[in-house]
């Protein structure tokens, strides 16, 4: 599928810390604080940022629970093996939360192991292609990937907006101690301290998603509007009130290459318009109609951009589809118990 380059979506998230923000390096300095923020050379010195992987997981993680509160059992958990479960048994997770790569690896495999035995599955017609692993994946894993294929976003590191005194560098200092359980006190020889990155700060993030189908384009800007909210975290001690943070787009373009024949004014095409015939379990009339705030030529591309008024209608349209994509969602028979399985 990403052979082709049939649309694609950019934007720049700006992201506020509202309170202490601490992505650990995993290194404790020798006279320092216990734990330090991630640092990168830049402009030929280091600063602190935010990790793309870390704010694509938080993403990704967010969008799983919402997805699993849309459709019970239309998002896998990504971490969850076969030999977790026993899927005869009801208390247990169920074998629709197991891990996308995993039900591909085992119907390559045609053998799988859970705590309710082996089991084993006909040898006949097990070599998935690119077309049934993007179709039989669950709706986050099409879009952030798998072990299986890899996904449509990319989101990059997040560094400062501007540009701070090496003197004044954006970090505070805290210090924590644990509670003894007996006394509510605190404990003897279990303090420590933390560096992390003060309130206000601002870092900017370059987003990017090719190959994208609409309902896609609703389920990001849904992220992104929970993150506009505060509702998302960032870094560690999440419950202990570091991680607070909000985001925003103000512009967002969306461009595709060379002519389209039959495109209106204000269409954004997704992947199943492209396709035009129902593969990778795409939808034929793939289609979002919203004017944008201007649309122009420049080369091979047409690109239409969003802002103000025009975006937030985008957001409205797209996050409808996502919704209504969501709840009617059909698990694959393919990646349902007991299948075609049986003991072996």
């Amino acid at each position: 599928m990403l052979k082709r380059l049939v649309n694609e979506l950019r934007c720049t998230l700006l992201i506020r810390t509202e309170g202490p923000v601490l992505v650990k390096s995993g290194h404790s300095s020798v006279a320092g604080p216990d734990m330090t923020p991630v640092r990168t050379y830049r402009g030929g010195r280091l600063e602190v940022y935010l990790p793309g992987s870390s704010l694509k997981g938080v993403i990704r993680s967010h969008l799983e629970k919402v997805g699993r509160t849309l459709n019970p059992g239309a998002v896998c958990n990504p971490f969850l093996k076969p030999e977790s479960i026993d899927p005869t048994a009801g208390g247990s997770p169920g074998f629709s939360e197991v891990a996308c790569s995993e039900k591909f690896q085992a119907r390559k495999n045609g053998k799988m192991r859970t705590q309710g035995g082996r089991w084993c599955r006909s040898q006949e017609d097990l070599e998935d292609t690119p077309d049934t692993v993007y179709a039989d994946s669950c709706p986050v894993c099409r879009l952030f990937g798998s072990n299986s294929h890899i996904g449509r976003l990319s989101i990059g590191d997040a560094y400062l907006t501007k540009s701070y005194s090496p003197n004044v560098e954006p970090v505070e200092f805290r210090d924590g101690v644990g509670i003894d359980r007996i006394s509510g006190g605190a404990a003897p020889q279990v303090k420590f301290d933390l560096q992390a990155i003060s309130p206000g700060v601002e870092f900017a993030a370059e987003v990017l998603v090719r190959n994208f189908e609409c309902w896609q384009l609703g389920m990001l800007l849904a992220a992104f509007a929970d993150l506009r909210d505060g509702l998302l975290r960032v870094g560690m001690g999440r419950s202990r009130g570091l991680g607070a943070v909000t985001g925003s787009t103000e512009s967002l373009s969306i461009s595709f290459l060379g002519a389209l024949p039959g495109r209106r004014s204000g269409e954004v095409w997704g992947l199943g318009k492209f396709l035009g015939d129902g593969s990778y379990g795409t939808v034929a009339e793939d289609v979002l109609v919203v004017t944008p705030s201007s649309e122009r030529q420049h080369g091979l591309r047409s690109t239409l951009t969003y802002e103000g008024d025009a975006l937030q209608k985008l957001q409205n349209a797209a996050i409808a589809l996502f919704v209504e994509r969501l709840q009617t969602w059909e698990v694959p028979a393919a990646m349902c118990w007991p299948g075609d399985w049986r003991r072996a």
